[in-house]
């Protein structure tokens, strides 16, 4: 079993990620009881995105579980940083909560929204748990364990997302998913098919093909349309492209997913190959100070094949600023 230390406390990891896994399913339940409900308290906050009643019912089930379970750990909260509560989290460990990730989905009755909640600890999301209340679909994982596991609580099964593929690897189109806003899809393909070059010599006649039927143009959809596929082998990589300088993701949107990618044995990286940052940015306050630059997911299948992220048209370096 794997530990980590912090402020004079030692954790087991797979003991939180068993207790958070529990912790996203009672928050997803209390999710879908407003979901079904007449009334889901739609407003509209200081940054013009939504929030429902859901999302505060879910916060009130996570906090408080996760304060019990880590005293000394802070929790960045996306609620609790829309009302200006921001914990001291410049020493890289603290729990990155979304109660509701996928809001819009939520209000739109799509079904396509989730819990997310990651440890990130000493500035590298080690654990990830996403819960998919609509479809009783969890998904957890711990960097240091190794574990990757996929639970449907509906079926009552479990898929271990490490376990060998019984695919055969193919050297054929590369299945990406990316955000639409970041541009149109022949642009993106070309863009992607750059990022797939031979990283030793960038050799293009070595590089994988993305044709435009293999891109699955997503906006402003939460983890279950992004790093979900990526786990579930529908898809190669998720890229996060920016389009505008300044452009990024909330650490709370992003962390969960990594972690998980991670544990499955993927990487993520910015589009230079380098880790991505969680740690506040010294040149914003607010919300603007939390995000991380544009980036990409790569499924642990297509780093088998030997495409891995490379840089050749490189999105702004600026460190991101855009609104949360």
């Amino acid at each position: 079993m794997a530990k980590i230390a912090y402020k004079n406390h030692d954790y087991d990891t797979r003991i939180l990620l068993l207790a958070g896994a529990e912790t996203v399913r009672t928050a997803g339940m209390a999710i879908m009881d407003i979901y079904v409900s007449a009334d889901i308290g739609a407003e509209i906050k200081s940054d013009n995105t939504p929030v429902t009643k859901a999302d505060k019912a879910s916060e009130d089930i996570l906090l408080p579980a996760l304060k019990q379970l880590t005293p000394n750990i802070p929790i960045l909260s996306e609620e609790q940083v829309a009302a200006g509560n921001i914990p001291d989290i410049s020493d890289g460990t603290y729990w990155a909560v979304d109660p509701l990730d996928g809001t819009k989905d939520f209000i739109e009755q799509t079904g396509g929204f989730a819990v997310l909640v990651s440890l990130i600890h000493e500035g590298e999301p080690i654990l990830g748990l996403v819960y998919h209340p609509a479809q009783a679909t969890l998904y957890a994982g711990s960097v240091p364990d190794k574990i990757a596991l996929k639970r449907n609580d509906i079926a009552d099964t479990v898929e271990d997302l490490n376990a060998p593929s019984s695919t055969a690897l193919t050297e054929g189109n590369v299945r990406a998913v990316v955000n639409k806003s970041s541009g149109d899809v022949a642009e993106i393909t070309k863009f992607l098919e750059q990022q797939t070059a031979d990283t030793n010599t960038g050799d293009v006649e070595n590089q994988f093909k993305i044709n435009k039927q293999d891109v699955i143009a997503i906006k402003d959809r939460g983890a279950i349309y992004a790093f979900c596929p990526v786990l579930d082998g529908t898809a190669d990589i998720y890229a996060h492209i920016s389009k505008s300088k300044g452009d990024g993701a909330p650490f709370w949107d992003v962390a969960a997913g990594h972690a998980l990618v991670t544990a499955a044995g993927g990487k993520v990286t910015d589009f230079d190959g380098n880790k991505l940052d969680y740690s506040p940015n010294p040149n914003e306050t607010g919300a603007r100070a939390l995000r991380v630059v544009p980036h990409i997911a790569v499924s642990r299948q297509q780093l088998a094949r030997d495409a891995k992220p490379v840089a050749k048209r490189k999105p702004p370096k600026k460190r991101p600023g855009g609104p949360s």
